[in-house]
């Protein structure tokens, strides 16, 4: 038996925790929850999928499906979605939600795994002692004693902290994501949109889904929308009221809204989905230390789906198997 750090607790490190659980592993992320950007976003009563937003039903990932049934993670549902809204391109679709918000289903594989975990603790530094073990450091302890320290968090983050032991020059080219502002909006009267979800609502948004087929508890009519990964990178830095009050006012002028607004919030997620993967560049599927002892992995590897995230880590724990030997 190993002693496994894992650092970050979304898919593909829940993944990598699934996949080894014969060894002794412990989840670190700086997160209070796991599921990194499957997040479901709770204020007072009104509840938000403002990170992934769903499961295709057509992903290739055979293990996902079979941890999501034996676990009874997921619901499949069929809405009326628009593949291309300013096209006026609309069909049914069936997707796969989490039994109570996207984010119960990491959530519920964390709990079940039963893995040890830092959570609320965010690695700064790594270190290797004389016994070839790693130490891991936050701000306020050490974490001793790793024999294989797997980082599954976005690549330029792993970049910085691994600096030091790990050859980055080699990598010519590297993988890249899109950063996304999403916002978050209700209303207390129902608007009564037909389309639940969709794409290219406008030139500046690039997604848009209702909330209450996911949350029965939602009396306000909810809505996430995603702004594209073009004005996000031109409006990084925007004012949040700024923000919010352009996305209230391209979603109300398209469905001929006139309802109050009863809540509106936003939230930019720098590394929202990839753009590049790292396999299309390279044909890997992780990058690792020269004593294969420390490896980088994530949805930067595969895609940027859930089951992408959840297939790096299924990959790279047979490698570690075979390692562990």
């Amino acid at each position: 038996m190993k002693n496994i750090a894992i650092i970050g607790a979304g898919m593909t490190g829940l993944s990598l925790a699934y996949n080894l659980q014969e060894h002794n592993i412990t989840i670190f992320d700086k997160s209070w929850r796991p599921g990194g950007r499957v997040s479901t976003r709770k204020h007072d009563n009104y509840l938000f999928d403002h990170g992934a937003h769903y499961l295709s039903t057509n992903h290739s990932v055979n293990q996902l499906n079979e941890v999501i049934s034996r676990y009874n993670l997921g619901q499949v549902i069929e809405i009326d979605f628009a593949t291309d809204y300013l096209k006026n391109k609309k069909t049914r679709k069936k997707i796969i939600i989490g039994q109570n918000g996207m984010n119960s289903i990491p959530k519920s594989i964390f709990d079940n795994i039963k893995v040890n975990s830092c959570l609320n603790s965010k690695i700064i530094k790594i270190s290797k002692n004389s016994n070839d073990l790693f130490s891991l450091f936050s701000e306020k302890e050490e974490f001793k004693d790793f024999d294989f320290v797997l980082f599954c968090i976005p690549y330029f983050q792993s970049k910085e902290l691994l600096k030091d032991l790990i050859d980055f020059t080699q990598i010519v080219s590297e993988p890249s994501y899109d950063p996304i502002h999403t916002v978050m909006l209700s209303y207390k009267e129902n608007n009564n949109i037909n389309i639940k979800a969709g794409l290219n609502l406008h030139k500046d948004i690039s997604f848009f889904m209702n909330q209450n087929i996911k949350f029965n508890e939602l009396s306000d009519d909810s809505w996430v929308l995603n702004m594209s990964s073009e004005y996000t990178n031109n409006n990084i830095n925007i004012d949040k009221s700024v923000l919010e009050k352009y996305a209230q006012s391209i979603f109300e002028k398209t469905f001929e809204i006139k309802n109050e607004i009863s809540f509106i919030k936003s939230h930019r997620w720098l590394y929202a989905q990839t753009k590049v993967t790292y396999n299309s560049i390279s044909k890997k599927n992780w990058i690792n230390s020269k004593d294969n002892k420390i490896f980088l992995s994530g949805d930067w590897v595969l895609g940027k789906s859930l089951s992408d995230a959840w297939d790096a880590g299924e990959k790279l724990s047979h490698y570690i198997k075979i390692l562990s030997v």
